[in-house]
C-alpha cells in the first residue's frame, strides 16, 4: 500500500503521478486558503510534467477562477493540452465547446488523430457567455424564462458527468440549520463541489452570472437533481426563515437565499412541472431552459408568493440544475 510519506518522497522528487495525486486530494478537501494553494501548485508542477490529468485539472481552476483570476482563454489552452496529453474528458468537452449544432462533435477512431487545436480554434467565451433575453412569466412572484439557456449538449454532459454521484436529496432542517432527509423531498441530488466541476459547469455558472447581472461569490454550491416517475419535491419555500434559530445563524453568516435559478436538462417525461401553488403557475421548460424566481420580495422580506413544488413525473425521469443565490457573499470570501 503506498503511503502519505511514499507520495510525498516521489512528489518531492518530481514524479508527475505522486504530484498530481496529493494535489487532487488537497483540492478535494481543502479547509484553508493554504491547503489549496499547495494542492494547485502540486497539480500546476504534475502538467508542467506532462500529466494529463494535471493539466485537465488545472483547466478547470482557470475556468472557475479558483486561487487566481479567471482566464478562459488560458483554461481553453490547458484543455487542448490535456487533450493532447491524453485526457479523454479534455478531448470531450473540447469537441463540446467547438460545436455549433446541438451535438458535440463526433470522435475520431483515434482521439491522436484528432486537430486539437482546430477545435480550439473554434471556441469562443464571448460566443458560449451569451445570454438570451429573459421573458417575464409572472411579477408576483417574480419569474424569468430564459429559453434556450443552456446547450442541449451541455445538459447531455451534466447528466452523464452526475448520474453516478446521485444520493439522496436533502432538505434544509431549520433546527439544526443543515441539512436531512425527509419524506417530503423524495428524489436523489448531487451537490457539485469544486472537485466536481469541469470547464462546461463553469461556463454555465459564468452564463448564470451574466443573465442575473450578479457575481458568482455570492452563488451556493449548485445541484443538480434527479427524479423518477413518482419522485417529488413537495410544496416548499426557497428562502431561509430569519425567525428560526438555524437559519437566522445562517443568513447572519451568508446572507439570504435571494432567489432560485433552474436550468431543465431533458425533456423527455411527462408531468414533472415546477408548480407555484399561490401564483396558480406551472412551468415545464424545454431542454437548454431556464427559470429564475425571486425568494423574497423588492425590500428584502421572504414572499411567501414562491412557495413552491417539484412535481413527479408520470413518464420518464426529469433532471433539473439548481443554483442558489444569496444577496451577500459570506464574510472573509474574496470579491
Amino acid at each position: 500500500m503506498v503511503t502519505h510519506f511514499d507520495l510525498e518522497r516521489r512528489a518531492s522528487a518530481g514524479e508527475a503521478g505522486a504530484q498530481f495525486t496529493l494535489g487532487a486530494d488537497l483540492l478535494a478537501r481543502a479547509d484553508s486558503f493554504d491547503m489549496f494553494a499547495r494542492g494547485a501548485a502540486l497539480v500546476a508542477a504534475a502538467a508542467r510534467n506532462g500529466h494529463a490529468e494535471a493539466m485537465f485539472t488545472l483547466a478547470t481552476l482557470e475556468a472557475v477562477g479558483a486561487g487566481r483570476p479567471r482566464n478562459w482563454v488560458r483554461a481553453f489552452d490547458r484543455l487542448e493540452r490535456a487533450a493532447e496529453l491524453g485526457s479523454a474528458e479534455a478531448g470531450e468537452q473540447l469537441r463540446l465547446l467547438s460545436s455549433t449544432g446541438s451535438a458535440p462533435i463526433a470522435a475520431a477512431a483515434d482521439d491522436k488523430a484528432m486537430a486539437w487545436s482546430s477545435l480550439r480554434e473554434r471556441i469562443s467565451a464571448e460566443k458560449l457567455l451569451q445570454v438570451p433575453h429573459p421573458l417575464a412569466l409572472s411579477e408576483q412572484p417574480r419569474l424569468r424564462v430564459f429559453e434556450r439557456f443552456a446547450h442541449p449538449a451541455e445538459c447531455e454532459w451534466l447528466i452523464s458527468r452526475m448520474r453516478p454521484k446521485l444520493g439522496p436529496a436533502l432538505v434544509w432542517d431549520e433546527a439544526s440549520g443543515s441539512g436531512k432527509i425527509d419524506p417530503v423531498r423524495s428524489n436523489s441530488a448531487v451537490e457539485v463541489s469544486i472537485s466536481e466541476t469541469d470547464v462546461v459547469l463553469a461556463l454555465l455558472r459564468a452564463r448564470i452570472s451574466a443573465a442575473m447581472r450578479l457575481p458568482e461569490f455570492i452563488f451556493e454550491v449548485p445541484q443538480v437533481m434527479h427524479y423518477k416517475v413518482g419522485q417529488e419535491f413537495r410544496t416548499h419555500h426557497d428562502y431561509l426563515d430569519p425567525q428560526a434559530p438555524g437559519p437566522a445563524a445562517d443568513i447572519a453568516r451568508r446572507g439570504q437565499r435571494m432567489g432560485t435559478f433552474l436550468i431543465f436538462l431533458n425533456e423527455d417525461f411527462d408531468g414533472g412541472e415546477t408548480e407555484f401553488p399561490k401564483a396558480g403557475i406551472s412551468y415545464r421548460g424545454r431542454t437548454g431552459d431556464a427559470l429564475f424566481f425571486a425568494n423574497i420580495t423588492p425590500d428584502g422580506r421572504p414572499d411567501p408568493m414562491s412557495v413552491h413544488a417539484g412535481r413527479p413525473p408520470t413518464r420518464g425521469e426529469k433532471w433539473i440544475f439548481s443554483q442558489w443565490i444569496r444577496d451577500r457573499a459570506p464574510a472573509g470570501v474574496a470579491r
